[in-house]
């Protein structure tokens, strides 16, 4: 499933750490701020991701929702200006 949010990037996190079994994580996430909405959204950037906007640039993000059972996830995929 795909949706939109018509707002701009704030800031974005990555790193990696090893957790209790030993094993490495990395991991990439981005704050957005949604315009229509007033909130902020977090979302995943996977590694193959396009390039994000430059942060404070108003556009729209195209997002991959990733539903489960009890969670959902949003995945950036691109934007448009």
């Amino acid at each position: 499933m795909v949706t939109h949010l018509n707002g701009f990037l704030l800031d974005e996190q990555k790193g990696d750490f090893t957790d209790e079994t030993g094993r490495k994580v990395e991991y990439h996430n981005a704050r957005f701020y949604d315009t229509e909405a007033k909130k902020l959204v977090k979302v995943s950037i996977p590694k193959e991701s396009n390039a994000l906007p430059e942060e404070q640039v108003n556009c729209c993000v195209i997002l991959r929702v990733n539903a489960g059972e009890k969670f959902c996830k949003l995945v950036y995929d691109s934007y448009e200006l």
